[in-house]
């Protein structure tokens, strides 16, 4: 329920009646009819507002999905009102503007996962690894890094299947930072299915048609903010105290807008998809489909791939030991320059802490 379905849509996916829930609800004080957030319009504005200067491009749904992931449920109406009241010019802009769609077919959730990095920010030492859910759009990491290592990748993607399952394939282009998660997607799901799919970028197509949103949603600000402070030679790239600076000041902000950025993507409409959000089509698409005989339904509701038997065994069969870390890699890949200043976790600290108190950040 938290994830918007209706009552009707959930009592088709767990195979009961919708009054069987509406009673239930109603037993356990669930407030199941009047879901919207009891918030004035002042509030809202305010709300509004702030999360508008951060995100200047969202248009009404995604705007309802920012404020969904700060727990507020707002109808459509009263969002895309508030949105042309605060910037007439940018609704009509974003409604003068449509993007060309390509035909995309995969049978279910966790069949194909796609992976990449955006390069937007790397000038100044900055790299956005992400992966999206073919079959649901849903997007399961976006993080922001300081280096491009493959062993970077694959905690990451590591960490996302854990939350979400190990998927059946993965495609990505050629890059070396996909190698270890190339090597860990066919080693554990084998190499003969073509369990890791490489090719041109353009073909990558679910996850460079979310790079455009990432970029114009989050990533467009501080690439003109950078720039900006180029121009008015606040700023040098290589300056190995401005990277270090850089790094401690925006990477934490960064991290956080492309976090909510995450939230209110996974949770907002898609007109194409009668409405629904990427979260509600994955976890109806998993719970329709569980008792389908498929490497990605088995990944989630039957074996666990991440027993010790499934992975260190695999590794050892190919002569593995463990694979390398950030430190002993040598592939050929995209590379971040590092600052040759190395600060000690007790002056990172103690600018962390310096920072926080700076108000105009």
């Amino acid at each position: 329920m938290n994830q918007g379905h209706t009552v009707k849509r959930m009592a088709r996916m767990l195979g009961c009646s919708s009054s069987f829930l509406y009673k239930r609800s109603k037993d356990l004080g669930v407030p199941v009819r009047s879901r919207m957030s009891a918030v004035d319009d002042g509030e809202l504005e305010t709300v509004i507002r702030r999360l508008h200067s951060h995100y200047p491009n969202s248009g009404s749904e995604m705007m309802r999905a920012l404020l969904l992931a700060e727990g507020m449920r707002v109808s459509r109406i009263r969002v895309r009102e508030m949105l042309v009241c605060i910037n007439p010019s940018a609704a009509a802009r974003r409604w003068s503007s449509t993007v060309s769609r390509r035909v995309y077919n995969v049978p279910h959730p966790n069949s194909l996962w796609h992976i990449d990095g955006n390069m937007r920010l790397i000038r100044w030492g900055f790299v956005v690894h992400g992966a999206i859910d073919g079959y649901s759009r849903l997007i399961t990491y976006l993080n922001c890094n300081t280096d491009n290592c493959a062993s970077t990748v694959l905690s990451q993607f590591v960490h996302a299947t854990c939350l979400y399952g190990l998927p059946s394939r993965v495609r990505s282009d050629h890059g070396g930072e996909n190698l270890q998660v190339a090597l860990f997607m066919n080693l554990m799901q084998g190499i003969q299915r073509h369990s890791h799919i490489t090719g041109e970028s353009v073909h990558n197509q679910r996850i460079e048609r979310l790079w455009r949103d990432v970029f114009l949603h989050v990533l467009q600000s501080f690439y003109s903010t950078f720039y900006s402070l180029e121009d008015s030679e606040l700023l040098i790239p290589g300056n190995d105290v401005h990277n270090v600076s850089l790094s401690l000041v925006f990477l934490p902000e960064i991290q956080s807008r492309l976090q909510h950025f995450k939230e209110a993507w996974n949770h907002h409409a898609l007109r194409t998809e009668h409405n629904k959000t990427p979260t509600q089509i994955w976890t109806e698409g998993m719970l329709s489909r569980g008792q389908t005989k498929s490497t990605a339904m088995n990944n989630v509701f039957g074996d666990d791939p991440y027993r010790p038997e499934h992975f260190y065994n695999r590794l050892a069969e190919h002569g593995i030991e463990s694979l390398p870390t950030a430190e002993d890699e040598d592939i050929p890949a995209v590379t971040v320059e590092r600052p040759r200043i190395t600060l000690s976790p007790q002056q990172i600290e103690m600018v962390s802490h310096a920072i926080e108190h700076v108000p105009d950040l």
